[in-house]
Formats: C-alpha cells, structure tokens, sequence
C-alpha cells in the first residue's frame, strides 16, 4: 500500500471514528483523511502490516513534536510575564514530558485508534504519546498552523490541565502581575539581602502595590524572596476582594 491508496481509498468506518476524535478531541474536521490514517500508523504496523516503512507516523511524529515545543512556549511566554527562562523550561518540560502526552493521549481515546501489529499491542500505551505529537503534525499539513496552535490547546487545556502551572508555587509573581495588570495596578518589587544566622545571608522582599506595602517575604535567594512575597501579596488581595 502507498501513499496514492492511501489517499484515494474510500471512507471507512475506522475512517468515521478517526474524524469523530478530532472533532471531539481537537475540534477539528479533517480535509485530508490519509493523513491521520498514517498519523495512527505505528511502524510496526507499516513494516509488518503493509511492508512499507513510508507509512509510518514517524515523520509526523517529529514535526508534530517542533510544532507542539513552539505552541507552549509561546503560550507560556504570553501568560507568564514575569517568568524567568528556566522557570518556563521547567514548565514547558512537564508539559510536553512523554508521561504527559501519554496521559493525554489516553484520557482523549487517541490510543484506541493507533495501528499496530499483534507484537506491539502490549505497548500501546507507550507510543500513545508518539501518536499524539504525529496527530498534531498531521493537523499541521492538513490546516495549517493557526488550526494546529488552537488545536494544540484546546486539547491540553481539556485532557492535560493545561492552566494547572500557573498554580504552582513558582509561578506566584506572574499571578501577581496578572492580577495587577486586570485591576490596573502597578507593583514593584524591592528586595535586598539581609544578614542571617552565622553569617550567612538571605534576602528579604517587600511587594508595593500603588507605593503601599502589601506582602513582604524571604528566601535563601532574590527569586525565592519574591515568591513568598508574591504570595503573601496575592492572599492579602484575596482577602480584600471577600
């Protein structure tokens, strides 16, 4: 089997529920239906099925990988203002970790459509991930990257709690700012080192909103001094708005 059966063979039921998923999944109806059948076509499946490697999804795999990298760093860059390069790399590993996508893969049924031989079927869940990034390459050619990026979200956002990082606890100074710039507000943080115990040094951080102390906080370091102020500042705000 070729590309040109691929593309000319006519719609089938496997076909129907491919199309089902993505727009259940990604909110995508499909042009060009080969593409995702090859996106759910493991190598195994290729080589020892069709004995044409051509029809894996490996290729997809990798573009879909590139596209998915970018996608979250732009959205990570957008909604974490303040965040410095390594709190966003961090972020952006656990978002597109193989553990993740496998998870997400399997929460949106993605896995249950991936063609395998009989020898790969105790693996499924391990290349369910793999499928997911080849999907994304697909929906990439088949729409464009506008479609994909939105796609690429909505999908996480629904399956893979997407908008969970900003509650993590390195992630209080961008709420801050957030919250500052809904309410039109301007905050500045001032931070100096203070001496400790033994000589050692920590550094203490006071977070001024509109020129009036709200949260104050200390930590072995400038960034982790902020963050227990950020905090502090965003329960006070809280607080406040009750």
């Amino acid at each position: 089997m070729d590309f040109k059966s691929l593309f000319f063979r006519s719609k089938s039921a496997r076909d129907k529920e491919i199309e089902a998923l993505l727009i259940r999944s990604f909110e995508i109806r499909p042009k060009k239906i080969f593409l995702f059948r090859q996106a759910f076509c493991h190598k195994s499946a290729a080589r020892n099925i069709y004995n044409n490697a051509r029809l894996s999804n490996e290729r997809l795999e990798f573009l879909g990988d590139a596209i998915i990298d970018s996608v979250i760093a732009e959205y990570l860059y957008q909604s974490h203002p303040s965040a410095e390069e390594g709190e966003m790399t961090k972020m952006k590993s656990r978002i597109v970790s193989r553990i993740n996508l496998n998870k997400t893969a399997v929460e949106m049924g993605l896995h249950l459509l991936i063609e395998t031989d009989v020898q790969a079927t105790n693996s499924r869940e391990s290349i369910s991930g793999n499928a997911f990034e080849a999907v994304v390459g697909a929906i990439y050619l088949d729409r464009g990257y506008k479609k994909a990026k939105a796609a690429i979200l909505k999908a996480l956002t629904k399956y893979a709690n997407l908008g969970s990082v900003q509650n993590t606890e390195s992630d209080f100074k961008s709420r801050l700012h957030e919250e500052a710039h809904r309410m039109e507000a301007k905050v500045v943080f001032k931070t100096a080192p203070v001496e400790a115990e033994k000589g050692s040094h920590r550094f203490l951080s006071r977070v001024m909103w509109n020129k009036n102390e709200i949260g104050r906080g200390q930590g072995s370091s400038k960034k982790r001094a902020e963050q227990n102020a950020a905090k502090e500042a965003l329960t006070k705000i809280s607080e406040l708005a009750n």
